[in-house]
């Protein structure tokens, strides 16, 4: 059981006793009685649950996150605004005003997630990116229903894009909760929510030494969570539960991106959102991890999901994965005595498992900065264009001197039961010429060291040539380029 302390729509919400797995959408439906934010997949992909969350500080901006994969838990000290709070009293917001004027709306389900989306939406700062339609339909890219069309929804997004400051009839930013829990009394209850390194490690240990870890008996592991954005997919649809819950999200020496001479440092805890923004921004701009990042689920997974969540999932269709063993990233592990680096490479021990010993976190990935973005790529193969999981991605780094390969590092995802480097096909290109590269025995090599399997998703056999094309086609575009 957990307490929860935090605001939703201006008023102090108070709850003492709370099973730890609780959603944030069922606190909000079930116990607090706001049935506007809508239960639809379960799994962060329709959007219908979409509320807005943001820090007790006053300073962050809202973000919008699916409320049906977030803990309940990770509102604590936070102020949440539900599609019952954006109204000003018998006064519409610009937004759903905008959606009725504009037709916007048909059976209803789904509108209180768009205005969520678009109220957070029309919060931006940056009036340009707040105007630009493409920025809008970015926003409410994770809101999938599309009964009235694409055309109404986005008329009413614009038309109501400069309502920037409509929710002032909001005391949240005069409340200020504040957890009154010691990091004693926290220690005792099943969702912990840890505010240093220091404090993890010293937790972990405990954990340890107590005999709660257990690989067998998953309910009574702990579970480290950042954003849950996949931990509590497997909670709705899977009836996973977790008993000792600890949330690394607050840690700030794990949210932060540092560059010391050519190395990038990224802590465990950075958001995908905040590396959309890093990568974007000259001079860090990467036309690769831009195109991972664009597709990497919506805007409210992005908001909540972490770089170090994707990889301590160990799935082998995760995206960072491919990206970041084309790159020779590392990573540092720590316990509460110890830290070691090792190279990502190492770090996938099997199907969903990894290098971390029962004390351990990841901290951090380190990758050494290439002296140009362009020799990277990244290509994604995916039902949908948009907020989907891959069938297959590789990501594919070639340095090229005078048409001869310097270097090669090559991955694949969703090809074998982990996120793999084919250094054997790597072997076929270094010192070579890519005009003396037989294409053939090249995807011979391919295909003689992954494993794809079938699933819903696609089968072996699409799998294996999605493959091979998206391998020539990067051997055939580093031709044309040199």
């Amino acid at each position: 059981m957990t307490g929860l302390r935090t605001t939703v729509n201006g008023l102090s919400v108070d709850i003492g006793n709370m099973d730890a797995t609780t959603s944030l959408l069922d606190l909000l439906r079930e116990t607090l009685n706001l049935k506007g934010t809508k239960q639809g997949c379960g799994s962060g992909d329709c959007g219908a649950c979409t509320v807005m969350i943001a820090a007790a500080d006053g300073q962050a901006e809202f973000r919008t996150v699916n409320a049906c994969i977030t803990p309940a838990g990770a509102a604590r000290d936070k102020h949440v605004v539900t599609v019952e709070g954006v109204a000003d009293g018998d006064d519409l917001h610009p937004v759903q005003q905008a959606l009725i004027d504009q037709h916007a709306s048909q059976c209803g389900f789904c509108t209180p997630g768009f205005v969520m989306s678009l109220v957070a939406h029309s919060l931006r700062t940056d009036a340009p990116k707040r105007g630009a339609r493409e920025e809008l339909v970015t926003a409410i890219s994770g809101n999938l229903c599309r009964c009235t069309g694409y055309g109404p929804i986005i008329a009413a997004g614009l038309a109501s894009c400069d309502a920037a400051g409509q929710l002032d009839h909001l005391t949240y930013a005069a409340q200020q909760p504040t957890s009154t829990e010691t990091p004693s009394q926290q220690a005792d209850i099943g969702y912990r929510i840890a505010r240093s390194e220091a404090e993890l490690g010293q937790w972990l240990q405990q954990d340890l030494a107590a005999g709660i870890p257990s690989q067998s008996e998953p309910t009574t592991a702990v579970k480290l969570i950042a954003g849950a954005t996949d931990a509590w997919v497997a909670v709705n649809q899977e009836a996973q539960e977790h008993a000792n819950i600890i949330d690394i999200s607050r840690i700030e020496s794990l949210r932060v991106i540092s560059q010391e001479q050519q190395v990038l440092n990224i802590g465990a805890c950075v958001s995908h959102e905040a590396l959309l923004e890093f990568f974007t921004t000259p001079p860090n701009r990467s036309a690769a991890v831009e195109e991972l990042l664009r597709r990497f689920g919506s805007p409210q997974i992005r908001h909540a999901g972490t770089i170090g969540g994707n990889l301590c999932g160990g799935s082998p269709i995760a995206d960072w994965s491919p990206l970041l063993l084309a790159l020779d990233a590392r990573v540092t592990l720590k316990s509460a005595t110890a830290a070691r680096t090792l190279p990502l490479s190492e770090f996938f021990l099997g199907y969903r498992q990894t290098s971390l010993a029962g004390d351990e976190y990841l901290a951090s990935v380190q990758l050494d900065i290439p002296s140009s973005w362009s020799n990277l790529s990244f290509e994604k193969i995916s039902k949908r264009y948009e907020d989907d999981i891959s069938s297959v991605c590789a990501a594919i780094f070639l340095d090229l001197a005078d048409r001869t390969v310097r270097q090669a590092r090559i991955a694949f995802g969703g090809v074998a039961a982990t996120p793999v480097r084919v250094r054997e096909v790597e072997d076929m290109l270094l010192g070579k010429s890519l005009s003396d590269v037989d294409d053939g025995l090249l995807t011979d090599c391919l295909a003689s060291v992954i494993t794809p399997i079938s699933d819903v998703r696609a089968s072996a056999d699409y799998r294996m040539q999605m493959a091979k094309t998206l391998l020539l086609q990067r051997v055939q575009d580093a031709r044309m380029a040199s």
